[in-house]
C-alpha cells in the first residue's frame, strides 16, 4: 500500500508547509523550510541552502524579513524560487511594490499579509543547509490581511487552506 523512498528528492508525497519570501535587503527567495522556535524571546528558524546567494547575504547582513503572501501570489513565490540573486533583480521581477524597510534596510512588501522583521542571533549547519536562528524583532500585520495564506506542498504545487475553524475548549 505505500511506496517507500531512501531520499526527500526520490519521493513524490505532499509535504504541506506555510511559504514566505525571505528578503535580505532587496533579494528575494522562496522559503518554506521555517517554523517558530521560540515565543518569548520570539525566535525563528529559517533553513537556507549553503549553496544560495541568499545564504551568502544572510551571513553578510545577518537581517532579513519573512513575508508572507496570500495564495493568489503562488506564480511568484515559485519564480522568486527558480531565480538566482546573484543574476537577477528579483524584486523587480517579482512585481511586487515595497515602500518601506526595515531599519536594516530589509523590503516590506506591500502585499504580505504579515511580515517579520528578524536578526540572526545564531546559526546552525546541518546537511545542506544552514539553519538561521532569529529574534523576530517586530511583526507587521496588513489590515486587509488574505482569508487565503499560501501553502507549499512541494514540487511547484501550492495550496490554500479552504476551511478555517476555531476549536471550542472544554468548560
Amino acid at each position: 500500500m505505500f511506496k517507500t523512498y531512501n531520499t526527500l528528492e526520490g519521493s513524490d508525497h505532499s509535504q504541506p508547509r506555510v511559504a514566505a519570501l525571505l528578503a535580505c535587503k532587496n533579494n528575494l527567495m522562496s522559503a518554506s523550510w521555517h517554523m517558530p522556535i521560540s515565543k518569548s524571546p520570539f525566535r525563528y528558524a529559517v533553513a537556507v541552502r549553503e549553496e544560495n546567494y541568499t545564504h551568502r547575504l544572510l551571513e553578510e547582513h545577518g537581517s532579513f524579513t519573512l513575508n508572507f503572501l496570500p495564495f493568489e501570489y503562488y506564480n511568484v513565490m515559485d519564480n522568486m524560487g527558480r531565480l538566482h540573486g546573484n543574476e537577477h533583480d528579483k524584486l523587480e521581477l517579482s512585481g511586487l511594490k515595497s515602500e518601506s524597510f526595515d531599519a536594516e534596510g530589509n523590503v516590506f512588501l506591500n502585499a504580505s499579509d504579515f511580515i517579520y522583521a528578524c536578526r540572526v542571533c545564531d546559526t546552525y549547519r546541518n546537511g545542506d543547509h544552514t539553519i538561521f536562528i532569529v529574534d523576530v524583532l517586530s511583526i507587521h500585520v496588513n489590515e486587509t490581511q488574505s482569508d487565503e495564506p499560501m501553502l507549499f506542498s512541494g514540487r511547484g504545487r501550492y495550496a490554500s487552506t479552504t476551511k478555517a475553524v476555531t476549536a471550542k475548549h472544554p468548560l
